[in-house]
């Protein structure tokens, strides 16, 4: 194999895995934030959990004592 088509070969083996490189950060950070978006969720769902809970003592506290 001539010189130049090593390194032409080396080239374009570089360019590919470059692209490779930058497809697995773009999966890598769309993952990411899927994650933040389940965790965002989550705390919002935990915050209702908890104060519908509050209410729901406030409520049974109130009717005892009335």
């Amino acid at each position: 194999m001539p010189p130049e088509q090593q390194q032409i070969d080396h080239a374009i083996q570089r360019i590919v895995g470059i692209a490779a490189l930058r497809r697995l950060r773009r999966m890598v950070d769309e993952e990411a934030a899927d994650e933040r978006r389940r965790a965002r969720w989550a705390g919002r769902f935990g915050m209702g959990f908890a104060v519908a809970a509050g209410i729901a003592v406030i409520y049974l506290v109130g009717r005892a004592f009335l």
